[in-house]
């Protein structure tokens, strides 16, 4: 039996990045068609050179509600659909509360928080379309629980969970599901800013998000994951 997601049509923002990169070549090795958004183009063509058919890319800042629209239109100009969006844009910033700037402090809430918005905004009519639509946000964990010297990217972690519980909501009637996952430190160059300080064998690897993601968009039915926290399997939870 062929693969469910076979001929799925995906979005992923902050495709390039490190968890967004292995979303993309497992939704890839699944049959599913992916546009990749990011701002960084090199990057987009050296991924899609590596991955190669089924894979198209639109470089842009996802912060513009305008680039997120003419990254809507060329989805459907290429694929003519969309079944599933993917938000990994993010960025990070470890600093105490106190010497964080304004221009800091707005950046992460434009990246991590708006650009949530400003993609469903902008898909959500080809959403409605399809059979079968999907909202999946990489939130991470510091949507639960604060970090020292992290508390404005907590504070848009939170910001972001509670903006994706909210269009869990109001999207049921289109039966758009929306999902929210919760890493813990990944592997990944943003992490290794965020959490510096983290050992090396307390960290996720990049490659299992993506996995958790193919299994959710796999076992579509009346069952849902709206929630869930992902951790390295290294403590006890009541150690964490």
């Amino acid at each position: 039996m062929g693969s469910k997601l076979q001929d799925k049509v995906a979005i992923v923002t902050g495709a390039t990045g490190g968890i967004g990169r292995e979303i993309v070549k497992a939704l890839a090795s699944e049959g599913a068609k992916v546009l990749m958004a990011d701002i960084n183009e090199e990057a987009l063509k050296s991924l899609k050179k590596e991955i190669g058919e089924n894979i198209e890319y639109y470089s842009g800042d996802l912060c513009d509600l305008d680039t997120c629209r003419k990254i809507a239109a060329h989805c459907k100009d290429t694929f003519g659909k969309l079944d599933i969006l993917v938000n990994s844009v993010g960025v990070a910033l470890r600093k105490p509360l106190l010497d964080v700037t304004k221009e800091e402090f707005m950046k992460l809430y434009e990246v991590n928080v708006y650009t949530t918005l400003s993609m469903t905004q902008a898909c959500y009519e080809l959403l409605k379309d399809s059979d079968s639509s999907d909202i999946i946000s990489i939130v991470s964990s510091s949507g639960m629980y604060p970090h020292i010297h992290q508390g404005a990217y907590c504070s848009t972690k939170y910001a972001q969970r509670a903006l994706n519980e909210v269009l869990n909501i109001e999207l049921f009637d289109d039966d758009i599901r929306v999902h929210n996952l919760y890493p813990s430190a990944v592997e990944t160059p943003m992490a290794k800013i965020a959490r510096g300080d983290l050992a090396e064998n307390m960290s996720c690897k990049p490659e299992e998000i993506a996995e958790i993601i193919v299994f959710i968009l796999s076992n579509r039915n009346n069952s849902v994951i709206d929630n869930l926290i992902i951790r390295r399997y290294t403590k006890r939870p009541d150690e964490m």
